[in-house]
């Protein structure tokens, strides 16, 4: 009887966008997009970009009334304010053009259905590391994958007859599942004895960790109307989602353990024949998502809608990994949003509630239970594309013991990546010179500010000096003062004129000066007369020994 456990490690790799929601999505008060990038930002990060005036601004929207006004208003505010943003932003993610130029057109602009328009501009978030914003695959997400196949394995999988696998009317989720693994509480559960932690992205940092794509709704069958086909009203519906790009070869690893209890048998464990081997686990997910993978390509390929590059590239992995696959270390999963009914769902029991419009007779909405859906979300660049999408959700894990290593990657499929990583390293490049760019010119224009703030502030001090100054002065020294002070702005605008306003409050002094100020004053204006002349220079011959003799009476008078 043996104990313990068998440990795998995981390399996990994206072969379709990956979408793992966290009901959290990017505001349009929490980004701005510029060019091909869209820029993340915090409140802090936002205050410590803004200028005191931008502060203040804001500030006066948000003390507005909650409406959706006041929410137009703060998009179209924060997106005035891109290039202070850009700088401080702490995640940037590459978007679509026609994402970007969508978001041009609609922040903070008024329309018909406004909530419909701030809706769109939300970008749902998938689940990442907080610390790095690097992608991580849950646990809780792969094991729902793994359990799903499970169930399928047990319930007979699509041999047994439909008699059998039905689910009986009106049966939940929870109490078939708990009948197929024979437990009525969680220590029965045999998925307990499956212990999956979060894969983790390990590619360099510098790499892309995730891109912002359409997810847009098509019919898998063509909807015709006089003989020709149509678009349907589903096909309107799009999202905006936030993905882990496809084809990065083994981008994630985790690890998977698998409890050993050997023979052991109590009422309170799982049942033994439901304690997989790690070949049994594998088994089961390559034979519940393979067949769902080969169906998807052969029906999306028929309505033209696949992108044919990713679907040579799939038939690339795929056959690469065929030894792998029948050596039961390796298979498909399919994880995350828009991954479908069938992929979640048991076959033959599988009962999906469809929409089927509005009854002509009744006028409420009709629903059928159908074992298939009749429309599939798929990857887009542009909300009216029908060519060349892609499925969401499908990855491929490989799995080696702990103390063993994974082969090497097939050579193709390595530079096929290699020219990913190219273009991923020239986006950010540019998003890089942007931002540096950017940042050179608000330092300088920061630097200017303050230097402007200084001087203000040695103005106003240099003032408030002057005016307590000139409060001691008497009035011929407020006199003297004055005087100098137009001397000084004169010289700041380097503006001479011997008959200006200087020289003329100059020659107004001089008989006041001589008549009734005391010595030591005219002593001064004597002195600053001189300096003045030497500045603008002195008049024509006649009036300078004029001015000469007046500023010579002022000495004598003060020596007197």
């Amino acid at each position: 009887m043996s104990h313990g456990f068998s440990t795998w490690n995981l390399a996990i790799t994206p072969l379709s966008p990956l979408h793992i929601g966290t009901g959290e999505d990017y505001e349009p008060t929490q980004y701005v997009i510029d060019g091909t990038g869209l820029y993340s930002f915090s409140p802090e990060a936002a205050l410590r970009a803004l200028p005191e005036a931008a502060r203040a601004d804001l500030l006066r929207i948000l003390n507005g009334p909650p409406t959706v006004e006041l929410l137009k208003q703060v998009q179209g505010f924060f997106h005035r304010q891109a290039e202070r943003l850009i700088p401080e932003a702490e995640h940037v993610i590459p978007v679509l053009p026609t994402i970007a130029a969508e978001y041009a057109e609609r922040v903070g602009k008024t329309a018909q259905r406004e909530r419909d328009i701030i809706n769109q501009l939300r970008i749902m978030r998938t689940y990442s590391d907080a610390a790095t914003r690097r992608p991580i695959l849950p646990g809780s997400s792969l094991k729902g994958a793994i359990r799903t196949a499970l169930l399928d394995r047990v319930n007979g999988g699509a041999s047994l007859p439909d008699d059998i696998k039905r689910l009986p009317a009106n049966a939940r989720n929870v109490p078939f599942q708990k009948r197929l693994f024979g437990y009525a509480n969680f220590d029965q559960d045999p998925m307990r004895l499956v212990q999956l932690g979060d894969a983790a992205d390990v590619r360099p940092p510098e790499t892309l960790g995730t891109e912002i794509r359409y997810a847009v709704n098509r019919k898998r069958q063509p909807v015709t109307k006089d003989g020709r086909e149509v678009a349907a009203q589903a096909e309107n519906l799009r999202q905006v989602v936030e993905c882990i790009p496809p084809m990065r070869p083994r981008a994630f690893q985790g690890r998977l353990s698998l409890q050993e209890l050997g023979g052991l048998t109590r009422p309170e464990l799982p049942k033994p024949e439901l304690r997989w081997t790690f070949e049994e686990l594998a088994e089961a997910c390559q034979a519940f998502y393979r067949p769902i993978l080969e169906r998807e390509l052969q029906e999306l390929g028929s309505r033209s809608y696949l992108d044919a590059t990713w679907h040579a590239a799939i038939r690339q992995i795929l056959d690469a990994q065929e030894p792998a696959f029948s050596a039961r270390r390796a298979f498909l999963l399919r994880v995350g949003f828009y991954s479908g009914a069938e992929s979640v769902t048991l076959n033959g029991v599988r009962s999906i509630k469809i929409n089927m419009g509005k009854d002509p007779a009744t006028g409420k909405t009709r629903y059928e239970d159908l074992p298939v859906t009749k429309t599939v979300w798929l990857a887009a660049q542009d909300i009216q594309q029908r060519r060349d999408l892609i499925p969401f959700g499908w990855v491929l894990v490989e799995a080696v013991l702990h103390d063993q290593a994974f082969a090497e990657w097939p050579v193709g499929l390595t530079e096929q990546g290699l020219n990913e990583a190219s273009a991923e390293a020239h986006w950010r490049d540019a998003v890089e010179a942007r931002r540096r760019t950017l940042r050179e010119r608000l330092e300088a224009e920061r630097a200017r500010d303050q230097a402007q703030r200084e001087a203000a502030e040695r103005q106003a001090r240099e003032e408030a000096e002057r005016a307590a100054r000139l409060a001691t002065l008497s009035e011929q020294g407020r006199q003297l003062e004055a005087l100098r002070m137009r001397l000084e702005q004169d010289r700041q605008a380097n503006l001479r004129q011997a008959g200006g306003e200087l020289a003329n409050r100059l020659v107004a002094l001089f008989k006041e000066a001589v008549e009734s100020w005391p010595a030591a004053d005219c002593m001064a204006l004597a002195d600053l007369a001189e300096e003045i002349y030497g500045y603008i220079g002195w008049p024509a011959s006649k009036k300078k020994r004029e001015r000469q003799e007046q500023i010579q009476a002022l000495r004598q008078k003060a020596s007197a």
